[in-house]
């Protein structure tokens, strides 16, 4: 759970899981041997372990949560690109999780960071008590609002009405901060239409999520 007072240099773009997610474009394929390799060279032989901790949180955060396997499935490849790219793996949401985590911790405390950054994170809906919590708490209804803002255009893969279910159940069940970032991969996948209006919401709450400034810049093509 990003808190929406901490200043860093990793939330200027998007970043955690759906950052991971969307870096499997079409055509990851050709400069990795397998899916782990390609998230090896993602993430980098050194650097800050801020980034790594905030994609251990996410990681932690889904796999415990009470989402069902199609539920935490329909999420990952919301951060699909529009013909797809990200690996599928076929039924076992949390085993696939268990997977980068084995694979990103060491990385994380290899570059020092805390023990505690690994292993736990601050609960947010529907009981945190931090002020980070109750932030997100508050936001959340206008997340659920714009998840049921979502459309889908002729050309958009699939049928988005079970992606904007696992959305609100994110949003309501683990961490509308994580729904909003997986809400914004979404709307790309389904080349959602996107007001001026609704982009200026969109804008304004992640500002209010404490992300910097690119994050939803990569939907500003969808405006009409």
């Amino acid at each position: 759970m990003h808190d929406p007072a901490a200043q860093r240099d990793d939330t200027v773009f998007d970043f955690g899981v759906t950052a991971l997610g969307g870096s499997f474009h079409g055509d990851w394929c050709l400069d990795a041997e397998d899916e782990m390799d390609h998230v090896l060279t993602y993430l980098g032989p050194e650097g800050d372990p801020a980034g790594l901790a905030l994609l251990i949180e996410d990681l932690l955060r889904l796999r415990d949560s009470g989402l069902d396997d199609s539920e935490l499935s329909l999420l990952w490849h919301a951060t699909d690109p529009p013909y797809g790219g990200a690996p599928d793996f076929r039924g076992a949401a949390r085993a696939w999780f268990d997977r980068l985590l084995t694979l990103i911790v060491p990385l994380a405390r290899g570059r020092g960071a805390s023990e505690a950054s690994l292993t736990s994170y601050t609960p947010c809906v529907p009981d945190g008590t931090s002020p980070a919590a109750a932030q997100h708490r508050r936001l959340a209804p206008e997340v659920l609002e714009l998840i049921g803002l979502l459309d889908q255009r002729p050309q958009g893969p699939g049928s988005l009405d079970r992606t904007r279910e696992a959305l609100a159940r994110c949003a309501e069940t683990v961490c509308p901060e994580l729904a909003f970032r997986f809400l914004l991969h979404a709307a790309n996948r389904f080349w959602s239409r996107l007001s001026t209006e609704t982009y200026g919401r969109l804008e304004r709450l992640s500002t209010a999520f404490g992300h910097g400034p690119h994050v939803v810049d990569a939907l500003r093509y969808l405006v009409e």
